[in-house]
């Protein structure tokens, strides 16, 4: 590599600390092998929680032990049904947000919150990909009505959280700016009943707006209808100064 790639950042940098830790290493050891001083532990923090990256170069330890691992846990597995018949496929990259539409029902006297949609959006370099999902036992017929508790029996309860989520829709390898267009689409769906179950639900749409747009700012991508208030020419509705007596 030259010196420009290794010093370049390396963007999986918080996935590879988190499988370092995962693997028995501690901020100190991963410090040092990054070529740090011992007392910089502070800054694996930060690598971890993906609050900074670090470089190629700095990486290269845990990429030559950890890639292998990195690559499988970046590869996720979905599955869709169509007349009956399900396939899988799958899709690599950074899951960046899972959000489920829960609806209240009441069993045995107990209120109890039941995922019945799910939108995942994946990150592959520059690119997104974002997926709609319901939850398997769902059918096309129970859409526009509540659900009822005496009907949970018909929903999967598997341990493994994927396996309860049929994909019906896809928007795939689509840029920044693209992917949140897409997403309040769907947002909208709960204002006009659009959604696989025709529900409305207001809130879930400002919800659903509000959660991409932070996880894609965190992601390094601002949407256009973010004003930056540290910007003195875009605060807007500055008060007005009081007159002087």
């Amino acid at each position: 590599m030259t010196e420009q790639q290794v010093d370049r950042k390396y963007k999986y940098t918080k996935q590879l600390v988190r499988i370092a830790i995962e693997h028995g290493m501690t901020n100190k050891e991963i410090a040092k092998k990054a070529g740090l001083s011992d007392k910089s532990v502070a800054q694996v923090t930060r690598w971890r929680k993906g609050d900074s990256l670090a470089t190629v170069r700095q990486m290269q330890f845990f990429i030559n032990e950890f890639g292998d691992v990195l690559k499988r846990k970046m590869e996720h597995l979905f599955y869709c049904k169509e007349g009956g018949v399900i396939n899988y496929f799958k899709l690599s990259g950074d899951i960046i947000l899972r959000h489920v539409y829960k609806q209240q029902l009441v069993l045995n006297r107990k209120q109890i919150n039941v995922g019945i949609l799910r939108i995942v959006i994946i990150k592959h370099g520059e690119k997104f990909t974002l997926l709609e999902q319901y939850r398997m036992g769902l059918e096309e017929r129970d859409r526009g009505r509540n659900f009822s508790a005496s009907e949970l029996r018909k929903l999967v309860q598997s341990s493994s959280e994927g396996a309860n989520w049929v994909c019906y829709k896809a928007a795939k390898f689509l840029n920044a700016q693209e992917i949140i267009k897409a997403t309040d689409s769907y947002a909208e769906s709960f204002l006009d009943a659009s959604n696989f179950m025709g529900i409305n639900e207001q809130s879930n749409h400002s919800e659903i707006m509000f959660l991409v747009r932070d996880q894609m700012m965190k992601n390094g991508y601002v949407a256009e209808d973010i004003f930056d208030l540290n910007v003195p020419n875009e605060i807007i509705n500055e008060p007005k100064k009081p007159k002087e007596s």
